[in-house]
């Protein structure tokens, strides 16, 4: 800025005196020629009047003029009358002065003459002179004046331009600066170029990304600094600033580009280059701007990873599984090839996470995947398919081949010790074998094969099964997983409804309160009602009761007040079933204890009922959950009665209110004597232990007359009523069988 100022000063200060030197020149050159020329012309027209006068006089006395000086002096001394500083001379034509009047004037002298003539003769002249002194210095003050306003003009032309066009550069200035610092603070790195490419900026973060300083690189063609090569193949790559410049138009990279620092490391870029014009449209420069894209392209590349991988064991995930399995039907359906699919659940799992924290259940999945992936063959594809479930797709395989590989991987787990802390575990894993072929999906295959699974797990585990489409155990199972999308989607659509039966008192003991018995059905897509015979055997096997059991207490509890305002607004006991997965739950107790106290529930309007064979497998924990439940107003029933193998010895340990003896021994005991006999003991304990009986499949009045001869308290089944809506109307009728 500072050499810009004084080149700026130097020309403004020349241009200044020139003009101020062509005006103190011109003032005086101008007023002397103009005085000049008018002084001249006087001169020159006194001259020629007098000329004309003695012209005249000649003409009278043509022979006498030249001899009458006194007359010749007189005429001239006449009008026009010369001043001091005039001289009026007569000559004749030789030159000889013949008169005069006026003083001669003061040198320098100016003289203008206009020639006498007789009879168109010249005889002579006359001259008329005068001093020049005036001009002089009329001409000396114009040139005093002119050097005054040169001086004026100067300093005008110095100053106000030089402020004005110095707070041109300084705004010009401020702006460069202002674009200097903004290049340098913003995160790209920009170099600009000349119209030839040569670097003339680089900011701070061009420097550090190239590895050159400006310095360096100032005034060096710019494919010296970058050197630009293909991601992928390692290819040179030209700069696409020279291309920009021969097309002046913006050229950006569509693909994925690394820039080759100054000290040989590589880093990704995303740069575009775009010519610099001048005020006319004529081009000027270039500027490149890039980014280092490293770190987002790493990102990309690793959620591009993450989304085929599981990022715990690095095994390929369910997704690109299925995809690799669709695949693979393709082949078999197109081409013929053969293929199979292994689906492998790991046994005694749960025992590692529940005892030393899923950290360390994690750590063990990383090294069973490892075993997993170092007894396979490397076309083969080795998948976490969520939990500890794996899956493996063996392509152009046989299944002969297939139950090898498979039985191989059971002998390694067979000598797989797991060590933590001083814990040593042994882990199982069952398997399920299911060709591919073209006839069905891949997700049908992965299912087939799940089933297959859980066939092995049920035959004892550690286990290979091959899953046969005509076998019909297979054939169950795979209905009941085809259940469990099923079921999932009616919960979160809210496709469940309530039915229920009415208890029939059969003896005053009974008391007046009312009973009902809480019913599930499920209503399927096209709306019909699905008895829960169809559905709940696999909710029972896979886990989902607890779900289910959720909501139908969450509805029963939040309805129940409307329930007992539509029954006339007497006391009201609703039963309803818990599953074992449910009593099992560790937060299941808190769930239900939050939902009574939301709901303000009274005493002894809730009777749950579990099954006697849920009971036994937990005796500890059904006793405690009964327990606690009692102590939240809540009544209990053990359901099912008489089905277990020691029934009447774990009964002491139960505090149940309500005994349910198993329809199987209610429905005949008309006419078989041992199911009469069996009843009548079942009733005749609970009433000895003080607990109510209900006696379910009381299917006629001779069963119903049966009991209460026998002293039941309760009877429950068709003979009573037929299943009805618990909420107003249903979708369609239930059906009685």
């Amino acid at each position: 800025m500072i050499s810009t100022d004084k080149k700026l000063t130097s020309i403004v200060s020349r241009v200044a005196l020139l003009v101020a030197l062509a005006v103190t020149l011109a003032l005086p050159f101008g007023y002397w020629i103009i005085a000049y020329s008018d002084f001249s012309n006087q001169l020159e027209f006194k001259a020629r009047v007098k000329a004309t006068a003695l012209g005249g006089l000649i003409v009278n006395n043509p022979e006498m003029w030249i001899y009458a000086e006194n007359r010749l002096q007189g005429l001239l001394a006449r009008e026009p009358v010369p001043p001091d500083t005039e001289a009026v001379q007569v000559y004749d034509k030789r030159g000889n002065l013949l008169a005069q009047a006026g003083k001669m004037p003061a040198s320098p002298v100016l003289r203008r003459s206009y020639l006498l003539y007789d009879a168109m003769r010249v005889v002579g002249r006359v001259e008329v002179s005068d001093s020049l002194r005036g001009i002089m210095y009329g001409t000396a003050i114009a040139a005093a004046l002119g050097t005054l306003l040169g001086g004026l003009v100067f300093i005008a032309l110095w100053m106000f331009p030089l402020r004005a066009l110095r707070r041109v550069m300084d705004a010009l200035f401020e702006q460069k600066q202002r674009a200097e610092v903004t290049l340098r603070s913003i995160g790209d790195a920009v170099i600009t170029t000349d119209a030839a490419t040569r670097v003339e900026f680089l900011n701070p973060v061009a420097e550090r990304l190239s590895g050159w300083t400006l310095s360096e690189a100032k005034d060096r063609p710019i494919a010296e600094i970058l050197h630009l090569i293909e991601a992928t193949t390692g290819d040179p790559v030209a700069t696409p600033l020279r291309q920009a410049l021969a097309e002046n138009r913006i050229i950006s990279f569509g693909r994925d580009i690394d820039l080759v620092r100054r000290d040989g490391s590589k880093i990704g870029i995303d740069d575009s280059a775009a010519p610099i014009h001048d005020s006319g449209g004529g081009i000027t420069g270039g500027v490149l701007i890039f980014r280092d894209v490293s770190v987002a392209r790493d990102f990309i590349r690793r959620r591009s990873w993450e989304a085929a991988h599981d990022v715990l064991t690095g095994l390929v995930n369910r997704r690109e599984f299925e995809g690799l399995l669709a695949v693979s039907v393709a082949s078999a359906r197109d081409v013929g090839k053969h293929h199979v699919v292994c689906y492998m659940d790991l046994d005694q799992f749960k025992v590692v996470n529940d005892t030393c924290g899923h950290a360390v259940g994690d750590d063990l999945l990383k090294k069973i995947a490892a075993l997993l992936q170092s007894r396979i063959r490397e076309s083969d594809t080795l998948a976490r398919l969520g939990g500890d479930e794996f899956g493996l797709l063996l392509p152009g395989c046989s299944l002969e081949r297939a139950r090898l590989i498979s039985a191989d991987l059971l002998a390694a787990f067979g000598d797989f010790r797991f060590n933590w802390d001083t814990k040593v575990f042994t882990i199982g894993m069952s398997i399920g074998i299911v060709s591919v072929t073209g006839d069905n999906s891949g997700t049908e295959i992965l299912s087939m094969a799940d089933t297959a699974c859980y066939w092995a797990k049920e035959q004892g585990r550690n286990r290979v099964c091959v899953y046969h489409a005509g076998d019909s155990d297979m054939a169950t199972r795979r209905r009941e997983m085809g259940w469990i999308a099923r079921i999932n989607l009616a919960l979160a659509e809210n496709r469940f409804t309530l039915y229920h039966q009415t208890y029939l008192p059969l003896n005053t003991v009974a008391g007046s309160r009312k009973h009902i018995e809480v019913l599930l059905r499920m209503i399927d897509e096209e709306g019909n009602l699905v008895l829960p015979g169809s559905f709940l055997p696999a909710a029972e096997r896979y886990n989902l009761m607890p779900a289910i059991d959720r909501w139908v207490i969450r509805t029963v509890f939040a309805r129940y007040h409307a329930l007992v305002a539509e029954r006339g607004g007497g006391p009201l006991t609703c039963a309803i079933n818990l599953s074992g997965t449910s009593l099992n739950k560790e937060d299941f107790l808190d769930f239900i204890r939050q939902q009574a106290l939301e709901h303000a529930l009274p005493l002894h309007s809730i009777c749950f009922e579990i099954t006697e064979t849920a009971a036994i497998n937990n005796l500890r924990k059904a006793a405690e959950f009964i327990l606690e439940c009692k102590s939240l107003g809540f009544l209990f029933a053990l359901d099912d009665f008489g089905t277990g193998t020691s029934s009447f010895g774990y009964l002491k340990g139960l505090p149940v209110d309500f005994l349910k003896i198993d329809g199987g021994f209610v429905k005949n005991l008309e006419r078989d004597a041992i199911d009469k006999a069996m009843t009548e003991t079942m009733n005749r304990i609970g009433h000895i232990m003080g607990i109510k009986t209900i006696a379910e499949f009381a299917e006629n009045d001779a069963i119903i007359q049966e009991l209460r001869i026998m002293g039941v308290d309760y009877a429950q089944g068709y003979g009573v009523c037929l299943p009805t809506p618990l909420f107003g109307p249903a979708p369609q009728s239930d059906p009685a069988s």
